[in-house]
């Protein structure tokens, strides 16, 4: 499992931030440490160098998992759709 972030807030509108130093694309199942699903991965916002990423938690209470490291499993590439002629 590769390492992606800390959780640093639940928000009122119930999604997590999570700060990270690697891209990921959206919708990738963020994992804890016990490989878990705990949340999906739906925007990746901030500076290009130091990005956060909005998540929608897939657990109960999950105001306290705040400050849990997350993990993901390795990531498929998106295949790009072009003309294939």
């Amino acid at each position: 499992m590769i390492e992606i972030g800390r959780i640093q807030q639940y928000t009122k509108s119930g999604n997590l931030i999570i700060q990270t130093k690697h891209k990921i694309i959206p919708d990738t199942k963020l994992l804890d440490a016990k490989g878990k699903k705990v949340a999906v991965s739906i925007d990746l916002i901030g500076p290009i160098n130091s990005p956060y990423i909005i998540a929608k938690p897939l657990i109960e209470n999950p105001y306290k998992i705040v400050n849990l490291m997350l993990y993901v499993t390795k990531q498929k590439r998106r295949k790009h759709l072009g003309n294939t002629k």
